[in-house]
């Protein structure tokens, strides 16, 4: 029965697709009202959810290294042989390892503030030697002890904002998060301790604090040390300030060229405001000193037919 629901599915999906391509932007507008007229009655509300399903879909709304680009951004940059990853945030290491398999010379630092992860994470790089330097603390915009707050059945959510686990839509959270204290340092004291003249690729993934990891590396961003940064964007960007202007703004000044991760490719592109969805993932920073990375990696932006 489910595979007849399907098949049935998919050959009105390309029937509706099929007839907007036939019908003028005008055309196509009304039909959309007159299909949410009656915007309160349940099947009206169930083609909304699936064309919002639909919508994120089509932005990449995803989150598994595999499928959103994340891994093919490493196999394009694997002609270019980069040396030298972080990995702010690295969880339990699906990036750091997806890192070790498209770049053999590359060597990651691994960042996981939560000691349990950090111990997962340790696990997980013990088969790639000293190619993942696992690293139990955070990166921030200073060195010390900062609260984290935690939910035990989803290490992804960890946090230094109790507002990432009391709201995440669509996912139950535990009425109380577990608190715990961490410790933290600046990414420049980071390369200066470890001899680190200069990172091919940052990778920040980290609940919230963005705008405190990159303050922390400001005298290597600064410098010209740091060559790309990919970092998350989704809705807690909204609470923090981090919109994508505030990374227009800070990057921008320093050189970099701003663009969404896609499955195809970096979609490089100038700020616009509609681009302010909240939906993530990931954007890709690179630095315009890297053309040709710029040029390998780049796909068309999005544009609505």
């Amino acid at each position: 029965m489910r595979a007849v629901t399907y098949a049935l599915a998919a050959a009105s999906a390309a029937a509706l697709r099929h007839l907007l391509l036939r019908l003028p932007a005008g055309d196509r507008a009304w039909l959309a009202r007159r299909l949410m007229r009656d915007r309160y009655a349940l099947p009206v509300r169930s083609f909304a959810g699936f064309c919002q399903n639909a919508l994120h879909a089509w932005k990449n709304r995803q989150y598994d290294v595999h499928r959103n680009g994340e891994a093919a951004l490493l196999a394009r940059l694997a002609p270019f042989r980069p040396r030298v990853l972080l990995d702010v945030g690295a969880n339990v290491g699906d990036w750091a390892e997806a890192a070790c398999r498209h770049l053999p010379e590359a060597t990651v630092h691994a960042f996981e503030i939560a000691p349990a992860t950090a111990a997962l994470l340790r696990d997980r790089a013990a088969p790639f030697g000293g190619r993942i330097v696992v690293n139990p603390f955070g990166l921030s915009d200073r060195e010390g002890k900062v609260t984290i707050y935690a939910d035990a059945a989803d290490s992804t959510a960890t946090s230094t904002l109790p507002l990432a686990l009391a709201y995440n839509p669509g996912m139950d959270r535990p009425a109380a998060p577990v608190e715990a204290t961490a410790e933290v340092t600046t990414g420049d004291s980071y390369l200066d301790r470890h001899g680190i003249a200069a990172v091919d690729l940052l990778k920040i993934d980290v609940e919230g604090a963005e705008r405190a990891v990159l303050d922390g590396f400001g005298g290597a961003l600064r410098a010209g040390r740091v060559r790309m940064i990919q970092f998350e964007y989704g809705w807690l960007n909204a609470h923090t300030g981090a919109t994508l202007k505030w990374f227009h703004g800070l990057l921008e000044p320093l050189g970099f060229r701003i663009g969404k991760l896609y499955p195809e490719g970096v979609a490089f592109k100038d700020y616009a405001y509609e681009d302010e969805d909240f939906l993530g993932p990931n954007y890709i920073a690179c630095h315009r000193d890297r053309a040709d990375w710029i040029e390998a990696l780049r796909c068309p932006p999005l544009a609505l037919a």
